[in-house]
């Protein structure tokens, strides 16, 4: 499918609402979506969802296929994400569900030229960007993930259906009901599946974007799918993540022989140096947050302050400020696997106020 091109979201209106990617529950992003505009002055914790999606089915190796979305210039890249497809003889795995039934809808059917049905969906981590597509796959089909994303996914309840699936057509229709469905299948620290002579290893490196990331390895094709321990072009989301063990997840990856093409949960197709540059943004906010912790100064203007460089030119940069939030919480010893909305929604706040005075 070709790539399109469609209007553009201000800075402003992005600082109004870059609290949007604290993904603590499908729940909780419905809920807060289908609530009016907040007044001028305050901070929306969720942001004007992309009205053009872009989408490419790229095949990576043989049997080894991506199905890429990408917002159009200018707009959100909040909860448009990546797929992934592995080939066997007579069926295919899915990798990760999209983030709205329509997505999930071009991603079936972007694969039915294939050939062949999907028997798995493994997923990627519990977020509602990799697990919302999850109803609208065959009924009955086999459903992995690791463990703890399982209960994550498990807490979330009955989620509310966002306002804007009726209303983009981007997202969904009318008749769209948001509900959660949970993998049949879990993992601890690693299994693999065949499709043919192809192996497919699902590993658990430890906890990074969140405490259940499953990494999808091919190794015999030198591909693996990231998930969201990958952003590339796009500023990464630490809504729940672990920084200091996001990093060394990603210093391995980096030395994996096996690791040659990676898939990210958001931007393009790229490698082991499009790792190093997002890792090095981790480690760019590792070193900001350490330094205004010793100041005593708070994670919003820590967020302001810092000089992100050519990472302010990635999708989505004033996430600095939620990012900020949570690791002040990583560096204190408070954190815990939920995010704390209060302590994001104070950052964002003085984010925003901040950042508008030097515009």
């Amino acid at each position: 499918m070709p790539f399109q091109s469609g209007p553009g979201i201000s800075r402003r209106g992005l600082l109004r609402g870059i609290g949007a990617t604290v993904l603590g529950t499908a729940a909780a992003q419905a809920s807060r979506a289908a609530q009016p505009a907040q007044p001028a002055g305050t901070v929306a914790m969720f942001p004007q969802v992309a009205t053009d999606i872009r989408t490419e089915m790229k095949q990576l190796a043989p049997g080894v296929h991506a199905f890429l979305q990408r917002e159009a210039p200018g707009q959100s890249n909040f909860s448009v994400s990546n797929y992934g497809i592995i080939e066997g003889p007579r069926s295919l795995l899915a990798v990760d569900a999209g983030g709205a039934p329509q997505h999930a809808r071009n991603f079936l059917a972007a694969a039915r030229p294939l050939g062949k049905p999907f028997d798995r969906v493994v997923i990627t981590h519990e977020h509602p960007d990799h697990s919302t597509g999850l109803p609208v796959f065959p009924e009955g089909i086999e459903i992995i993930s690791q463990q703890e994303t399982r209960a994550q996914l498990q807490k979330m309840g009955t989620p509310a259906t966002p306002a804007y699936w009726k209303t983009n057509p981007a997202w969904g229709r009318p008749d769209d009901i948001n509900r959660v469905v949970l993998p049949t299948v879990t993992f601890r620290d690693q299994m693999s599946l065949y499709y043919g002579d192809l192996r497919v290893d699902l590993v658990w490196p430890g906890r990074a974007h969140t405490a259940g990331d499953a990494l999808i390895h091919v190794r015999d094709r030198r591909v693996v799918f990231l998930g969201d321990i990958g952003f590339f072009g796009v500023t990464p989301l630490n809504g729940s993540g672990f920084i200091q063990d996001w990093i060394k997840v990603c210093d391995g990856l980096i030395k994996d022989p096996d690791a040659e093409i990676m898939v990210p949960g958001h931007g393009p197709v790229g490698g082991r140096q499009d790792l190093k540059e997002m890792r090095d943004y981790l480690a760019l906010l590792l070193a900001a947050g350490k330094k205004g912790i010793a100041a005593g100064i708070s994670a919003g203007r820590a967020a302001a302050e810092l000089d992100l460089g050519k990472y302010a030119t990635w999708t989505d940069a004033d996430r600095v400020a939620q990012n900020m939030a949570r690791l002040y919480a990583e560096l204190r010893g408070t954190l815990g696997t939920d995010t704390d909305r209060n302590a994001t929604r104070e950052a964002v706040q003085e984010y925003s106020q901040l950042k508008s005075r030097q515009d």
